[in-house]
């Protein structure tokens, strides 16, 4: 009997031939079989069952698999997996803001937060041929992948470096801009809350939203809508309120002109006009040659500053001068506190006297209840008389303080000042009755004077 062994080129598979030399020759005992395999040096995946049919049901001159080797497992390329996810926009209710849709779709990540993690390749497993020899597997390839600005790489996580937008370029360039910058803010956009600093080349359109940490440029004109600068200032070439906007910035809110909004900044400088707003600042100025405050309310710690204040036509304009809104509305409610106190007492005093009364009429059948009642009333309205007292003293000191900003403030006109302008300056008011040119107010002496303003 002849035994004859083929392997595959990558020596992965074997295959047996047997040949008969003499037509009566028995066949092959399974140990025979087994030792020409291994005198040809196959020793690995040999199939158990292939050698029990052969020598239990010979088949000649065919090959026949007899042993196989085990392939190696490649090893998985490396992947940058992303962690930030996009928020869907379905609301439990079934409706939808349309201006929070284009909000969802921007993907915000915040300081030292983990935008992605690198999962390196896997080196494979390692297969083995027909004679038992190794076969080495094709490691992974390393993931392609960029980092580039605000972003840093620990431990085989993409880590943020600043709050921003996150950008994925076409070639696994990976950013955090912190400057979001759009067309104009309206369903385009959607509304818009940045953790960094915001432009808007065109206008922020009505009822939009736009929030940011830093600061915010509107190159058109906020339309009655909110526009808020947690951190920095707000630059803009105006704002229309109609009555609904509302402005704030941390710093400084510059635009050329305001009309019928709320605007609030530590300062507030303004090209043209201010009209029919409520304005609050450390310090409120507008700047042009012609430049008006006309109708509205204007509240400043330190100085006013306009060319025109008021109009012709009488319109009335209120100014508020060395005014902390802080200590004002202590000053409200320790007066409202204290008048509350004195009203009780006086109540409380009333029934005192009356209970005393009753006690010196029935002396020892004086009623107990009546007893805890005097004593209680007793008790409180020492505790009234101290708490009213405890207040008045916080009220001079924060009137003080108040009366103090008053000297220290200002309002300047520098052209005229119409009839319809109420100057405040502490408890004070100033009303103009007839044209002022060139007047500097000012709080002197527990009086509001004028005088002359000259460059």
């Amino acid at each position: 009997m002849k035994v004859e062994f083929t392997v595959s080129e990558d020596r992965m598979q074997a295959y047996v031939i047997v040949r008969k030399e003499r037509p009566d020759e028995p066949p092959l005992s399974k140990e025979e079989l087994i030792s020409a395999l291994q005198y040809a040096g196959i020793k690995y995946g040999i199939k158990e069952d292939v050698v029990d049919d052969l020598t239990r049901s010979p088949v000649y001159n065919t090959p026949v698999l007899i042993a196989e080797g085990t392939p190696p497992v490649d090893g998985e390329d490396g992947r940058v997996e992303l962690l930030k996810k996009v928020e869907g926009v379905s609301q439990s209710d079934g409706r939808v803001d349309l201006r929070e849709i284009p909000a969802k779709q921007r993907v915000i990540v915040k300081r030292g937060e983990t935008i992605a993690r690198i999962v390196p390749p896997t080196s494979g497993e390692e297969g083995r041929d027909v004679f038992g020899n190794p076969v080495k597997p094709k490691p992974g390839k390393m993931p392609e992948y960029h980092l580039g600005y605000n972003v840093t790489l620990k431990d085989n996580e993409i880590i943020a470096t600043k709050s921003g937008l996150l950008i994925i370029e076409p070639n696994g360039t990976i950013h955090v801009n912190d400057t979001l910058e759009v067309e104009s803010v309206d369903y385009s956009t959607g509304n818009i809350d940045f953790p960094g600093r915001v432009i808007v080349k065109g206008d922020v359109k009505p009822d939009f939203v736009v929030r940011a940490q830093e600061d915010i440029e509107v190159k058109g004109v906020i339309e009655a809508a909110t526009v808020v600068s947690f951190g920095g200032s707000i630059t803009t070439g105006g704002i229309k309120g109609r009555g609904k906007a509302f402005v704030k910035a941390k710093k400084t809110i510059k635009t050329v002109f305001i009309e019928n909004a709320e605007v609030e900044a530590e300062e507030v400088m303004v090209e043209k006009s201010i009209e029919n707003s409520t304005v609050k600042a450390s310090s409120v100025t507008v700047t042009g040659s012609k430049g008006s405050i006309r109708g509205g309310v204007i509240i400043a710690r330190v100085k006013v500053e306009t060319f025109q204040l008021g109009s012709p036509i009488g319109i009335k304009t209120r100014v508020e001068v060395g005014v902390d809104p802080e200590v004002n509305e202590k000053i409200k409610i320790i007066s409202a506190q204290v008048s509350l106190d004195k009203t009780n007492v006086q109540k409380l005093t009333k029934v005192l006297v009356e209970l005393r009364k009753m006690q010196s009429a029935l002396k020892d059948k004086f009623p107990p209840d009546k007893e805890a009642l005097l004593n209680k009333v007793s008790n409180t309205l020492i505790n009234l008389r101290d708490s009213i007292q405890k207040n008045e003293q916080e009220l001079k000191r924060l009137n003080e303080i108040a009366e103090e900003m008053a000297k220290n403030a200002s309002v300047v006109v520098k052209e005229v000042a119409y009839p319809g302008v109420e100057i405040v300056m502490f408890n004070k008011v100033f009303r103009v009755e007839k044209e002022l040119t060139k007047a500097v107010f000012y709080y002197r002496d527990g009086e509001i004077r004028v005088g002359g303003y000259s460059e």
